[in-house]
């Protein structure tokens, strides 16, 4: 018969997911992270494959434990402008966490895109479209209510939220302040609400 496993695959796997998040694909190494999961090689291997097949799952991770907070907010805001600001501000909280290493995994990632293979470039690539496809959603029903022309191109607000996503998000990791990106956040969403009401 089979062993039982003697660790929880998710709190492992957990630690797997902040070490790429802190140093990136490229950067982390098998010894590191046999380090950090507190597990051998062969253990690692037979519960999660190679490095590349344990990184996908920990994007995964990510998008399932991070990211759905994301998409939540955008879901069940109120408003086009609450979305709008609840995106950008958990930007900022993401960033600012203690409890996180900074940034954003999946921004991250794409930054290094040249070290994934075509499945991950998928993931990463799904990643991205589902939050803009939230963004989308939610501007036709704020353009369905009143909130915003109904002449104005969804793709292109979303398009233009998802940009501003991935600067802020340089910005953080460059050293601008949470005060700066506070700032950031009330005058593009004011900016982008305003220009898409006409």
């Amino acid at each position: 018969m089979a062993r039982n496993k003697d660790f929880d695959e998710d709190t492992v796997l957990e630690s797997a997911m902040r070490l790429f998040w802190q140093k990136g694909y490229s950067a982390t190494s098998m010894k590191e992270l046999e380090q950090v999961m507190q597990l051998k090689p062969t253990s690692i291997y037979n519960a999660f494959g190679n490095k590349r097949n344990l990184f996908q799952k920990a994007l995964k991770m990510y998008m399932n434990t991070i990211m759905v907070g994301f998409l939540d907010s955008v879901n069940h805001a109120e408003s086009l402008q609450d979305a709008l600001s609840d995106v950008l501000d958990g930007v900022v909280r993401l960033h600012f966490n203690k409890a996180h290493p900074g940034g954003c995994l999946i921004m991250l990632s794409i930054q290094e895109s040249e070290q994934h293979d075509v499945q991950t470039k998928t993931i990463l690539d799904s990643a991205i479209h589902q939050l803009r496809d939230a963004m989308i959603k939610r501007f036709r029903l704020a353009q369905q209510t009143g909130e915003i022309s109904a002449s104005r191109d969804s793709k292109v607000f979303a398009n233009h939220v998802t940009a501003l996503i991935a600067g802020m998000i340089t910005m953080a990791r460059s050293g601008f302040t949470r005060n700066e990106l506070k700032k950031l956040v009330q005058s593009s969403g004011d900016c982008l609400i305003q220009q898409y009401r006409h």
